[in-house]
């Protein structure tokens, strides 16, 4: 249901409806459709001034006499879109509309009521008129505090997941947030289970296919929007919608691509930082360090992430350059820009280096010198072969990136013991730091 415009089944149960004794003759499938407006009409090619979604009323003394004009009438009507008729009794038709029209209602789906007792068609005009008008009003004040509520996020430079949880609550179903390649960057399950949200979603998410930059997924029951500026497009924010029979109400459209906006600028603002992704590595490995949030929780985001920690052999590597601090020699920091920059540079040649070797890992920077990685190997007997081969390919991207790189920005890799679970990781990432 729309909730802009009231229901033909909420129509009925207005009280000057009521008055007249409603009773449904044909087209119970129909009840649910939204009525955009009510139409009083006497003649029976009414349907040539129709454009869909009302609700006819009528006392029947125009239509066709003969059982063909009634079947057309009822089609034309059903044609158009009309949510309903409803017939008045007592001046055409005293005891019950024509069977034939009964049964023309029935088969096109055409919800027709039979008023059993006389009244004013203007009441139930005005009512459910007041009743459009106020739902839509709703809908306006709806939309206002969308705008603004995203108006506030976007100008405090909120992080994803408070996007996300905010729009979570304004829309009342879950929200996920995900990259080109289908990995989660953030979501916000609404309330329901995230397990089951997020379970299988890289394979789940290449079926949901919205016709349309934002565009609703009848099929998958998403509504997706893209998430990019600049004619670069990085990701996609999904909105499920658990009313299977109906689309997604208007406010939610602009609700998801107010987010989506506020997303991409806070991406831009944030272009010269680490990237979305370093960043949600960069949380979960300071709160495997710091146990600031639960493991089971970091296995989670980690998983939608693309990084399946769970009954893996994990091994904490931290890397830095050599030296107490990131480059040695004079002048190395009048540039207060320069260490951030080499910390970064360095962090992208670490996540190069996991890529290149075919390891799976969480990778980020875990303080101001250094940056840490997470590998996930599906076998211990694999770690010595996986650090040999990470050390190998960190060694290629940093001489590819320069390859006169003096003695004073080169690094300096440890690892720590192997451990077979993700509660025992932060113990060898403490002590690949260590090291």
């Amino acid at each position: 249901m729309s909730p802009v415009f009231p229901t033909v089944r909420e129509v009925l149960d207005l009280v000057p409806m009521r008055h007249g004794a409603p009773r449904l003759v044909a087209g119970n499938a129909g009840l649910d459709r939204p009525v955009r407006w009510v139409h009083i009409a006497e003649v029976p090619d009414i349907a040539t001034l129709l454009g869909g979604g009302e609700l006819v009323l009528t006392t029947g003394i125009g239509l066709p006499a003969d059982d063909a004009g009634l079947r057309e009438f009822i089609g034309t009507l059903a044609d158009v879109g009309a949510s309903g008729l409803v017939v008045e009794l007592g001046r055409r038709y005293l005891t019950g509309v024509p069977r034939v029209m009964a049964a023309a209602a029935e088969r096109r789906g055409l919800p027709l009521v039979e008023l059993r007792r006389g009244t004013p068609f203007v009441r139930i005009t005005e009512a459910v008129h007041g009743l459009i008008v106020d739902a839509q009003l709703t809908e306006l004040r709806a939309t206002e505090e969308i705008h603004q509520r995203f108006t506030d996020l976007s100008v405090e430079g909120a992080e994803p997941a408070e996007v996300l949880r905010q729009a979570a609550e304004l829309a009342g179903c879950p929200m996920v947030l995900e990259n080109l390649s289908r990995q989660v960057l953030a979501y916000d399950p609404a309330g329901e289970n995230a397990e089951l949200l997020l379970d299988g979603w890289e394979q789940h998410s290449r079926q949901i296919r919205p016709a349309g930059r934002t565009a609703y997924d009848p099929g998958s029951g998403w509504l997706v929007t893209t998430v990019g500026a600049r004619g670069q497009d990085w990701g996609r924010l999904l909105l499920r919608w658990p009313v299977a029979e109906s689309t997604p109400p208007t406010r939610l459209t602009i609700l998801i691509e107010r987010a989506a906006s506020t997303l991409a600028l806070g991406r831009l603002i944030r272009r010269d930082a680490e990237g979305l992704e370093r960043q949600i590595h960069r949380t979960l490995l300071t709160a495997l360090i710091d146990h600031s949030r639960p493991v089971d929780e970091v296995a989670l985001r980690a998983k939608a992430l693309g990084v399946v920690l769970d009954r893996r052999h994990l091994v904490g590597v931290v890397v830095r350059h050599r030296g107490d601090e990131p480059a040695a020699g004079p002048g190395a920091d009048a540039d207060p820009e320069a260490g951030p920059a080499r910390l970064r540079d360095l962090a992208e040649a670490v996540g190069q280096a996991v890529r290149d070797a075919k390891l799976t890992a969480l990778t980020s920077a875990v303080d101001d010198h250094a940056v840490g990685a997470l590998l996930a190997l599906p076998d211990a007997a694999d770690e010595e072969k996986a650090l040999a081969a990470f050390a190998t390919a960190l060694r290629r991207v940093r001489l590819d990136a320069a390859p006169s790189r003096p003695p004073a920005t080169r690094t300096v890799v440890a690892a720590g013991s192997g451990v077979g679970s993700l509660r025992e990781a932060r113990r060898s990432l403490v002590e690949a730091r260590q090291i």
